[in-house]
């Protein structure tokens, strides 16, 4: 990728998408780098617009109120934020109302243009959402809004067949009469009408909107996952049918006392359960993958030329949180450029989460210095990064840990660092090393770093630098090299040049 093309992808812009849904009405304000922004605010409410519609399919007038209330709340805090560019966008209880257009012309009178899309628009928008994300997905796209299912395949990133169906949970509410066994007759009946759903390699199923991601949550409590993120979290086909099975057995009551299940969600978390067990047995699906791109994401996403999609959303996403975070930009690269010899025989998928690593190196330069190791490896964990998953989370979380504390992990992250192999552990901890040492050469002084080398000559670990840095390497740098040589079996040389 060129510089040019690289500069755009990085370029921090802010920008706003509202999703006026059959559940929800939400407006995300992102900030941060075009090719990776990131959420700074995320306000919903759950207006219900899908809920309780006429006989004559004619919006609940309540719901009505509530989300044009809602929307004019939104237009006067983007007028806070800026204006900044903002797609607003309707989805199936809009576009299938009968009196969706006096709707949409009401929502234009206070100054939002909003468009409505088509089902087949939903789907391929909630599959750039999770391209968004995982470049190279491949699998099955679903995106559970209130009134209805987006199915779509990926092949690779790439978005393929598409379909929408009326088997939203608040549809089947209404269509159903709140009966969970005829509610699974219909959806049966729905997804045996897609033809293809079986065809192709589409073991993964995507698993997108905020019903879905409540299953997720619950599941994770169900396992104890180390991990609260939503974003990259894994079931197999098993412990998700589990988990929709629990679901659907539950009362209201014991719903409504489960940690991260909205009060709002309960009564259609088990039609929501019932149509995730469904389609993985239809579309024989071996494990289910949370994404946190979805339709929203799409919007932004779909925007991009070709070349910016292309650029690794990780790499954006570490290098403006560094640029937010680091006292003296371009510090993590000249890290990156430092220790690159070290590990020339990495793969591609482990040479960017070293990248990352290295990157976001500085990003606990000023807290309290005790606290450092820990507030770095809890920015990692969490952070809103892309293309990640919870294990490369881990990973570079135990590299900054390192980079500064040396060998070790904090208190109580056991379970975290179990989400990591022995090997990948070492590296890991290698990685930190490797910064520790790096860091302690000319701390927050790219230039000097980027006049120095480090390399493995057969059994020696070599650091060599010009002359007139010799000054700089002292008792610390001294010690940290023998560290980082006693981790990778060598010996510690160091040369200068003059």
């Amino acid at each position: 990728m060129n510089a040019a093309a690289s500069s755009y992808a990085l370029e921090r812009t802010k920008q706003a998408v509202i999703d006026i849904g059959s559940n929800s009405v939400r407006l995300v304000i992102y900030d941060g780098p075009r090719r990776a922004p990131f959420p700074i605010c995320n306000e919903k409410a759950l207006c219900g617009l899908g809920r309780d519609m006429s006989a004559d399919g004619r919006l609940n007038p309540r719901a009505v109120d509530s989300a044009l209330a809602t929307l004019a709340r939104f237009k006067r805090l983007l007028k806070e934020h800026g204006d900044p560019q903002t797609e607003a966008v309707a989805t199936a209880a809009v576009r299938e109302a009968s009196d969706g257009p006096k709707f949409i012309k009401r929502v234009r009178a206070l100054g939002l243009d909003v468009a409505v899309v088509g089902g087949r628009e939903e789907a391929s928008l909630a599959a750039f959402g999770v391209a968004s994300y995982e470049p190279d997905a491949t699998g099955l796209v679903g995106d559970m809004g209130g009134g209805s299912l987006e199915l779509v395949t990926l092949d690779r990133g790439k978005a393929g067949e598409a379909v929408s169906l009326s088997i939203g949970p608040l549809r089947l509410m209404q269509t159903a009469k709140a009966d969970l066994k005829a509610a699974a007759k219909e959806i049966d009946k729905s997804l045996a009408g897609v033809s293809w759903i079986k065809s192709g390699k589409r073991d993964t199923l995507f698993a997108v909107g905020g019903a879905w991601r409540s299953i997720a949550r619950f599941q994770m409590q169900l396992r104890r996952h180390p991990l609260p993120v939503l974003h990259h979290y894994e079931m197999s086909a098993r412990q998700a049918i589990e988990a929709c099975d629990l679901i659907a057995r539950q009362s209201r009551s014991s719903l409504e006392g489960t940690p991260g299940i909205s009060t709002k969600r309960v009564d259609t978390l088990p039609f929501a359960a019932l149509v995730m067990r469904g389609l993985i047995e239809a579309a024989a699906i071996a494990k289910v993958s949370i994404s946190a791109g979805g339709l929203r994401e799409g919007v932004l996403f779909r925007s991009l030329p070709p070349e910016t999609r292309a650029f690794d959303p990780l790499i954006a996403g570490a290098t403006f949180l560094a640029e937010r975070m680091s006292p003296v930009e371009g510090t993590g690269a000249a890290y990156v450029d430092l220790i690159d010899g070290l590990f020339a025989d990495e793969r591609p998928e482990q040479r960017r989460i070293r990248i990352a690593s290295c990157l976001l190196a500085d990003i606990g330069a000023f807290f309290h210095p005790d606290l450092r190791a820990e507030h770095a490896f809890d920015t990692a964990l969490r952070a809103p990064f892309y293309a990640v998953t919870h294990a490369e989370r881990a990973a570079i979380a135990l590299s900054l840990y390192c980079r500064h504390e040396g060998v070790g992990a904090p208190e109580g992250a056991e379970g975290v660092i179990a989400l990591l192999t022995e090997t990948e552990r070492k590296r890991a901890a290698e990685i930190g090393l490797a910064l520790r040492f790096s860091a302690s050469v000319a701390p927050k002084a790219p230039n000097a770093i980027r006049r120095c080398a480090l390399t493995k000559d057969r059994n020696r670990l070599v650091f060599s630098a010009p002359g007139d840095l010799r000054p700089l390497i002292d008792e610390s740098p001294r010690k940290r090299l023998d560290a980082l040589a006693g981790a990778l079996g060598l010996t510690p040389v160091i040369e200068f040049d003059g």
